[in-house]
């Protein structure tokens, strides 16, 4: 019955499960509502970080484990797997941390930069060894204008 319901509202999952169709929906008032499918916003999560934050296809895949050719095929539409959007996700969010306190276009050259804070090793390497703990702690000593 769940079925039936999700094919009338526009929901389409191929037999890999990858493609999903965005519905209309009637509001309240009779007007036409977009309403946006996940693979859309899983889509945008993954673009978001090479144009947002001027990251290479090899920088996005550093830093969320994904092949280069994972990371090219995100860049072309198709949704990332449920265990990479996880990653995304939360590359994102520290991303959007750093474009509190530098510009959002400045992150990626950021990233490849090697830096004192973190014994001369650049920040896409600290993440790559599990420590983006290190990078979450120098955001908050330069909230709180402490220094680095």
């Amino acid at each position: 019955m769940e079925m039936k319901s999700a094919k009338k509202s526009g929901a389409a999952d191929s037999a890999a499960g990858t493609t999903r169709k965005s519905s209309g929906v009637h509001g309240t008032n009779g007007i036409l509502v977009a309403k946006v499918s996940p693979a859309a916003s899983e889509i945008g999560d993954a673009r978001k970080l090479s144009r947002k934050y001027n990251l290479s296809n090899e920088a996005v895949s550093r830093v969320t484990g994904a092949s280069p050719r994972t990371v090219s095929y995100w860049n072309a539409g198709t949704p990332p797997q449920r265990s990479s959007l996880q990653k995304i996700r939360e590359v994102t969010r520290l991303f959007d941390a750093l474009a509190e306190l530098i510009k959002a276009k400045a992150v990626g050259p950021w990233m490849q930069q090697p830096n004192p804070a973190f014994d001369g090793s650049t920040p896409l390497q600290v993440i790559e060894r599990g420590e983006t703990d290190r990078l979450w702690r120098m955001i908050w000593h330069l909230r709180e204008g402490n220094p680095v």
